[in-house]
């Protein structure tokens, strides 16, 4: 069912005019060929329009721990469609509307309700997933995308029909196959790495199966970025290395990076490829890094991490805004004209917000955000396990054998402190588990 009218999510914080000065070159997405232009200014409105929306319920037959909500969300290289990741239901690949292709909207468009093309259902816990790095809609055979699941190897999937293409399997030193706890591309797409619990498998892609070259590491590799010949692998144990990969696919150790207080799950580099964003689990914290001085963080960024769940940031193409979401559902977005994120850090704000707009756009816990390779448009996704207050559970099970003295006292139980666990996230009902494309450009007529 489609929206009339469509949403206007205004900042919290009013500040001065945020047109983007950092300009850059991508590729248009609505010509085959190579015509090159400047990325769009983001955020220049201070106001996000919402533009498409799609949304995942639970069914009513399922059981209560099977709960759909996003785990991850990222646009396709060339911006044609988005991925995302929903718990107990697969991949869902979901394409952009083609009057979005190209010039701007005004507030009077209608929301689009937006059906997913292309669904994998995947069983099992999936653990990390990338699209090929050359993505391009009109070369069939570049539409793919990778993903790691609980019990199956790396898989590679077609874009264009959900099908199976081929397989990546690691075997551990008794011969079993082991499932990778993270996987991405190297920058030319020739090679993929995976990441286990000890070691790093390097597969080549032209070559399915279970021939693959093999580096020890010290502790599970839970997340990767790629840059050029480095690489940066992060890891439950609160570190982060850098290793260096030759053409041969060998790793060379760089050095090693500490300062979170939780298990790396994100990490993303700046398009200059001299910084380094990395955000861990129930760490509050993202940390800015400087590649050339690792030893310390350049700087940190605050956002609200009360969970185990990864929440994503994405930086922009013209590498000027940082944005990241977090468990409070709101949209955090760092302009580096006004606050300067990727510079030295300066120890007495450690503990101030130093964020450069607010946005609250969902109910439920922002665990995923990304930027359009070249059109001023975010998607983010929102949701996450939701535990059942066990006092409720209860009540419910003794409700028919209550007598109604005995209600009324458990009542003033209930009113005294129970609900107040509601407040509590892992207790909260307000459930939202949903995909969002919204407008990040400018907004001429808003009043």
């Amino acid at each position: 069912m489609e929206v009339d009218k469509p949403i206007n999510t205004d900042c919290i914080e009013d500040d001065t005019d945020c047109t983007d000065s950092g300009l850059g070159i991508s590729v248009d997405i609505t010509s085959n060929d190579n015509t090159l232009h400047e990325l769009p200014a983001l955020f220049s409105s201070k106001t996000l329009l919402e533009l498409c929306c799609s949304s995942w319920s639970q069914s009513a037959n399922a059981k209560v721990d099977v709960q759909p909500y996003l785990r991850g969300c990222k646009w396709s290289p060339d911006g044609t469609c988005c991925m995302s990741v929903v718990n107990n239901d697969g991949v869902h690949i979901t394409e952009l509307p083609r009057d979005l292709y190209s010039g701007s909207v005004d507030s009077s468009r209608t929301i689009d309700v937006l059906d997913s093309v292309i669904h994998v259902k995947e069983s099992g816990l999936i653990y990390d997933f990338c699209w090929y790095p050359g993505m391009n809609s009109s070369i069939p055979e570049t539409c793919c995308w990778l993903t790691t699941r609980q019990n199956a190897p790396v898989q590679m999937w077609d874009a264009f029909d959900g099908s199976l293409r081929c397989s990546y399997r690691g075997f551990n030193a008794v011969d079993e196959m082991e499932p990778a706890l993270s996987v991405t591309f190297n920058i030319e797409g020739t090679r993929i790495i995976a990441g286990y619990k000890k070691v790093l498998r390097t597969f080549d892609v032209d070559r399915p199966g279970r021939d693959f070259a093999e580096h020890k590491i010290n502790s599970p590799a839970s997340c990767f970025a790629m840059n050029s010949n480095l690489l940066a692998v992060g890891s439950w144990n609160t570190t982060i290395s850098l290793f260096n990969v030759n053409e041969l696919g060998n790793y060379k150790s760089i050095g090693k990076m500490h300062g979170h207080s939780g298990g790396v799950t994100h990490m993303k580099f700046t398009p200059d490829g001299i910084r380094l964003v990395s955000g861990a689990r129930k760490d509050h914290r993202l940390l800015i890094w400087d590649i050339r001085y690792y030893r310390r963080p350049l700087n940190i960024l605050s956002r609200a991490v009360d969970t185990n769940q990864r929440i994503y940031f994405d930086i922009s193409p013209c590498g000027k805004y940082l944005v990241s979401g977090g468990t409070d559902g709101m949209l955090k977005v760092w302009d580096a004209n006004k606050v300067n994120w990727h510079s030295s850090l300066d120890v007495t704000d450690v503990d101030k917000d130093n964020v450069t707009y607010k946005f609250p756009l969902h109910k439920d816990c922002c665990n995923s955000v990304s930027i359009h390779p070249c059109r001023p448009i975010l998607a983010t996704g929102s949701g996450q396990y939701h535990l059942k207050d066990p006092v409720s559970t209860v009540s419910d099970e003794n409700e028919t054998q209550i007598d109604a003295d005995e209600e009324n006292y458990r009542q003033d139980l209930v009113t005294g402190g129970a609900v107040m666990n509601n407040l509590d996230m892992k207790y909260s009902s307000e459930a939202e588990n949903s995909l969002v494309f919204w407008w990040i450009g400018e907004v001429g007529d808003l009043t």
